[in-house]
């Protein structure tokens, strides 16, 4: 290990600041956008497929379950993402003796993870009703 750490200047600092804040705020729009994306494209695709056929509508429903999975599975990422953001935010904001301003609030996004549950869910149980009705069983 090196005991010599060179303390990076402040130039360096403010430059750190400015890319981690703007880092915070890209997965902070990234946590409600995806979910509102996800909710709206597999409420369309199964509206779409809907009146079409029902032969497909199992793996339809089961397809929107799957990728809704995956993402809840990436709003976790993102919400470590941004908790990581914001902890070196508030360690350079220390190093600059500014007023901590960045904040971690990771309960806004609780509900739309929620959101995404249930509507794997609904869409999984869907898939097997649907291939009930379609296979007569």
């Amino acid at each position: 290990m090196n005991d010599c750490a060179i303390a990076p200047d402040k130039d360096s600092l403010q430059r750190q600041l400015t890319e981690l804040n703007s880092r915070a705020r890209w997965y902070s729009s990234q946590l409600w956008q995806v979910p509102f994306a996800y909710l709206g494209l597999s409420g369309l695709t199964i509206a779409n497929a809907a009146g079409k056929t029902l032969l497909y509508m199992p793996f339809i429903f089961w397809t929107c379950a799957v990728f809704g999975l995956l993402v809840f599975i990436h709003t976790v990422g993102m919400r470590d993402g941004e908790r990581r953001a914001v902890k070196n935010l508030q360690r350079t904001e220390e190093a600059l003796h500014l007023s901590q301003t960045a904040q971690y609030k990771p309960s806004y996004v609780v509900p739309l993870q929620i959101a995404i549950i249930l509507a794997v869910l609904i869409y999984a149980v869907s898939g097997f009703l649907a291939w009930r009705d379609v296979h007569g069983a």
